[in-house]
C-alpha cells in the first residue's frame, strides 16, 4: 500500500510520494514523510556559509532542517485515510554523551493522490514593485519566476496580476480563460518604483479572489515583497488579522520573500496561517523552481478538524519540543489542532541526485526524561482525530509506542522503535550540534560542537550511508572551513563551554549571558561584517549549490 504525504490549511503539511531513495516503493507504505508549512529548508543558513560568514541562531529553523532529509517512515497496519506514524528512540546524545531519549511523531496518507482529479485554479499573484526591488536585479528574479509560472498552468486555470507599491494596481483581472499572451506581456512591463504598501497589496489580491471563489476551483494568492511595509496600514497584526478574515473563506496564501530586507516574521506568519510554504528567492533559477513546485503544492481537501494528542507514559516526562510551532503541552501531555488536512499532489521527495534536496517532510521531536517510576512500561499514547469532508463522523487512529527496558539505563546500542528511526535519530542529533555551534558566543565552543557532532555523524554514516548525511558534513566542514578563516583554530572542550543541556533552547546554557550571546549573532546591522546576520532573518531556499 502506498502512503503519501499531506498538506494542511493554516500549516500546510505539503507531502511527499511513496519513493525511497534509490526510486523505489518503501515497504507497507510509501512516505509518511510532511512538511508543516512555512520554512521548508535552511537555505539562507547555507548561504551565509557558502559567502564565507557565521550564522546566527536565528538563520537555524528546526522545521526547515528536517524538511531537508528524507526519510522514510515506518510500514504500519493503518487503513485509514490518515494515519499516525510515530517512533522512539534511546541512546546517547552527540554533543556530550549523555542519556538521550526521543519520541518523534508523524503523519501520513494512504491516499494515493494520482487517483484525485487536480481542480483548475482561481490564482492570484501580488507583485511588490516598490523602489528597492531594483537592488541585486530583485524585479528581474521575481519576472523570470512569474514566467514559468504562467507557461506551466494548465490551460482550465485562471490568474489575476496585481502590483502595488505605495499605489495598487490590478494589471490583469481574471477572465473567462488563460490569457498567456496579455500575461506575459504584464510581468514584461512591472518597473520598480514608490513605497510599500502591504495592506493594500494583499487586500487587493485576496479580494480578487474573493469574487472569483469557486468550490470547484483551488482558491489562492501567491504574495511576493522585498521590504518592510512603509505605506497603508502598516501594523503586523493587523495585516495577518486582515488575511486571516479572507483565509478562513477557503483562499490559501503562500508568501516569497526577495533580497534580506523584508520582514520574515511576517511574511513566514502570513503563510503559515495560509496553508501555505514561504520562499526566499535567491536568484532568477531559484526563482523558476519555487514557482515550478507550488503548482505541485496546490492539493485536494482530505479531512477537517485535526487534531494530534500525546500522553507520556509513567515512565517519562516530556521535554522541549522542535519542528513545529502548533505544538503546545506540559511534561505529560501535549496536542496540536488543524482546521484541515489536504492530499500533496507532489509525486516524490527522495533527493535530488544533481545535488539539491526535494524535501523529506517536517518531524515533531519531543525530548524525555525517565521519572524513575516506570509503571507502565509506555512511552506514550498516542491519538489523532479527524474528519471527512461532508461528513460529521469523528474518525480515530491511536498508538501506543511502548520500551521494553529500564527507561533510566543508557543501552549498550541505541534503541530503535524501528528502523527508520535511524536518520531520524542521526538528523535529530546534527541538528542539535548545529543548534549549539550558532548560539556559542566563543567560537572555540562552535568549533567543538562542530568537530564532536561531525566525528558522530562520520561514525554513523558508515554503516547508513546516506545522500542528506553527506550534504550535512558538507554543510559542517563549510562551517569549520569559515570559522579557520576568522582565526578560531584553538581547540577546547565542550564541557568548558557549558554544554550540560543539548536540550534547553536558552543561549545562556552554553555558559554566557543571554546578551552575549545575541551579541555575537545579531550585535551587528552592518553586513560589511560577513561573520555577523540580523537577526530574524530565518527564510527559505528552495536550491542548494553543490
Amino acid at each position: 500500500m502506498k502512503r503519501f504525504g499531506l498538506a494542511v490549511l493554516v500549516l500546510v503539511w505539503a507531502g511527499c510520494g511513496g519513493e525511497q531513495a534509490d526510486g523505489s516503493q518503501s515497504p507497507g507504505g510509501g512516505s509518511g514523510n510532511v512538511s508543516f508549512g512555512g520554512q521548508q529548508d535552511i537555505g539562507e543558513f547555507r548561504g551565509i556559509l557558502e559567502s564565507g560568514g557565521i550564522p546566527g541562531p536565528e538563520t537555524l529553523d528546526a522545521n526547515g532542517f528536517f524538511n531537508e532529509h528524507y526519510a522514510a517512515p515506518p510500514a504500519v497496519s493503518c487503513t485509514s485515510p490518515i494515519c499516525l506514524t510515530p517512533g522512539v528512540a534511546v541512546g546517547r546524545d552527540w554533543l556530550i554523551g549523555n542519556h538521550q531519549a526521543t519520541l518523534q511523531i508523524a503523519v501520513s496518507t494512504n491516499i494515493d493522490p494520482a487517483t484525485l482529479t487536480r481542480k483548475p485554479l482561481n490564482l492570484v499573484v501580488v507583485v511588490d514593485r516598490s523602489g528597492s526591488m531594483v537592488q541585486d536585479q530583485r524585479l528581474e528574479k521575481v519576472k523570470a519566476g512569474l514566467k514559468t509560472l504562467v507557461t506551466n498552468l494548465q490551460d482550465t486555470d485562471r490568474l489575476a496580476l496585481v502590483q502595488f507599491d505605495d499605489v495598487v494596481d490590478t494589471l490583469v483581472p481574471f477572465g473567462d480563460g488563460l490569457n498567456r499572451t496579455m500575461l506575459l506581456q504584464a510581468i514584461d512591463n512591472l518597473t520598480p518604483r514608490g513605497a510599500t504598501n502591504i495592506y493594500g497589496g494583499l487586500e487587493q489580491g485576496f479580494e480578487l479572489s474573493k469574487e472569483a471563489f469557486s468550490t470547484e476551483r483551488q482558491n489562492r494568492v501567491i504574495f511576493l515583497s522585498d521590504g518592510l511595509a512603509t505605506a497603508g496600514n502598516t501594523v503586523t497584526d493587523s495585516i495577518i488579522s486582515m488575511s486571516d478574515g479572507f483565509i478562513e473563506r477557503g483562499i490559501g496564501l503562500t508568501t516569497i520573500g526577495v533580497g534580506l530586507d523584508f520582514d520574515v516574521h511576517l511574511m513566514r506568519g502570513l503563510a503559515e496561517h495560509g496553508a501555505g510554504n514561504f520562499y526566499f528567492l535567491e536568484d532568477a533559477a531559484a526563482a523558476s523552481e519555487v514557482f515550478t513546485d507550488e503548482l505541485d503544492y496546490f492539493v485536494q481537501p482530505l479531512a477537517l478538524d485535526v487534531r494530534i494528542e500525546a500522553t507520556a507514559g509513567g515512565g517519562w516526562l516530556m521535554g522541549e519540543q522542535l519542528g513545529s510551532s502548533l505544538w503546545s503541552g506540559s511534561t505529560s501531555t501535549g496536542s496540536m489542532k488543524v482546521p484541515a488536512v489536504f492530499v500533496s499532489s507532489r509525486t516524490s521527495q527522495a533527493p535530488d541526485p544533481n545535488g539539491g534536496r526535494r524535501g523529506g517532510g517536517s518531524m515533531i521531536y519531543i525530548h524525555l526524561t525517565p521519572t524513575g517510576h516506570n509503571v507502565d512500561g509506555k512511552v506514550a499514547d498516542l491519538k489523532l482525530t479527524y474528519r471527512l469532508p461532508g461528513s460529521t463522523e469523528t474518525i480515530t487512529d491511536t498508538v501506543t509506542l511502548a520500551y521494553p527496558f529500564d527507561p533510566a539505563e543508557v543501552p549498550t546500542d541505541t534503541y530503535l522503535s524501528t528502523p527508520e528511526m535511524a536518520k531520524r535519530f542521526a538528523m535529530y542529533n546534527t541538528f542539535l550540534g548545529l543548534r549549539f555551534a550558532t548560539k556559542a558566543y566563543d567560537r572555540s565552543c562552535a568549533r567543538a560542537a562542530l568537530n564532536t557532532t561531525r566525528a558522530e555523524l562520520v561514525k554513523w554514516n558508515t554503516t547508513h550511508e546516506d545522500p542528506d548525511v553527506l550534504a550535512d558534513l558538507q554543510l559542517i566542514d563549510m562551517y569549520l572551513s569559515n570559522l579557520g578563516e576568522y582565526g578560531t583554530t584553538t581547540e577546547t572542550t565542550l564541557s568548558a563551554c557549558g554544554a550540560d543541556n543539548p536540550y534547553s533552547d536558552d543561549p545562556g546554557y552554553y555558559g554566557y549571558g543571554d546578551d552575549q550571546v545575541m551579541a555575537c549573532s545579531a550585535g551587528k546591522s552592518s553586513r560589511g561584517f560577513v561573520f555577523v546576520l540580523i537577526a530574524g532573518i530565518a527564510v527559505m531556499r528552495r536550491r542548494r549549490r553543490s
